[in-house]
């Protein structure tokens, strides 16, 4: 469960040098010809976004892009497990003009629809989350997902990738929920288990002696990937033509990689992986 900071309806509360400010001085018309650029971003969803310090990659990977134009950052942390979730998030934040990037968003089919209704549009992908298999103790050695055939994988029921195990005929361990899963491979109760990219950050800096790895070299199925895009207003095209190079530029050089990895998150490049809509991770 979230804590909640309730600043407003959406919990909506806006920092700028560590100092509490007013969501709606901020506006979304200006962002390059004052030299500021506002980013929403949810400050409960590490290792992407956070209301402390480090701030998470997306915090900075957008101030990286800032940088390279001269600009300045500062955050209107938006609060998305309230009710609506980023649906209203989105809608009471960059659509009222509070900030001129919204970030970390996953793409999908309905996504983008419902980003047309808004006037708002993704920039283009960054990243991509995955399920992705962890391994310690019996196959700690393991080198491919198919040395885990006589293995139960630890999985959470809730989500696509307990279907895709059965489908190819894999052993299962069932668990009601990411956090249960997540315990068990914490408390060495699984010798394997499959699971959202994100988690292993998390479990990697509240857990830093857990023995748990991933499988070298692993590359995701690409129906258990989604990709990570930013937001902005559809009328802002210098600032998504902004965005867009940096991004190319941030993934060519390996910068953006370097960020995601330095708070021990896997990177996967951005891919053509499911955009079905079948799949919003759960809190």
């Amino acid at each position: 469960m979230k804590p909640h900071v309730v600043l407003s309806a959406l919990s909506i509360f806006c920092t700028m040098h560590g100092i509490l400010l007013s969501a709606t001085a901020q506006s979304a018309n200006n962002a390059l010809e004052d030299e500021l650029i506002t980013i929403c971003a949810d400050p409960y969803t590490y290792p992407a976004s956070v209301a402390t310090y480090p701030p998470g990659y997306d915090i900075e990977i957008i101030d990286a892009i800032a940088g390279s134009g001269g600009y300045r950052t500062n955050e209107v942390w938006v609060d998305t497990g309230t009710r609506g979730g980023l649906s209203r998030a989105l809608r009471q934040s960059i659509v009222q003009g509070l900030c001129d990037v919204f970030t970390g968003v996953l793409v999908d089919e309905k996504r983008v629809e419902e980003l047309k209704r808004l006037d708002l549009v993704f920039t283009r992908p960054y990243l991509s989350l995955a399920f992705v298999p962890v391994v310690q103790g019996a196959v700690v050695d393991a080198t491919s997902f198919s040395d885990l055939k006589d293995t139960a994988i630890g999985v959470d029921i809730r989500t696509p990738v307990d279907r895709y195990l059965v489908n190819k005929g894999y052993l299962r361990e069932e668990y009601a929920g990411n956090v249960l899963l997540m315990d068990a491979v914490i408390l060495g109760n699984v010798d394997a288990a499959i699971v959202w990219s994100p988690s292993i950050a998390v479990a990697r800096k509240n857990f830093p002696s857990s023995e748990f790895k991933l499988i070298p070299e692993y590359v995701p199925e690409p129906e258990l990937m989604w990709n990570i895009a930013m937001v902005v207003l559809k009328d802002e095209n210098e600032l998504k033509d902004f965005f867009n190079n940096a991004l190319h530029i941030l993934l060519e050089n390996g910068k953006l990689r370097q960020i995601v990895e330095s708070y021990g998150a896997p990177y996967f490049p951005p891919s053509g992986g499911s955009t079905n809509g079948n799949y919003r991770p759960k809190e």
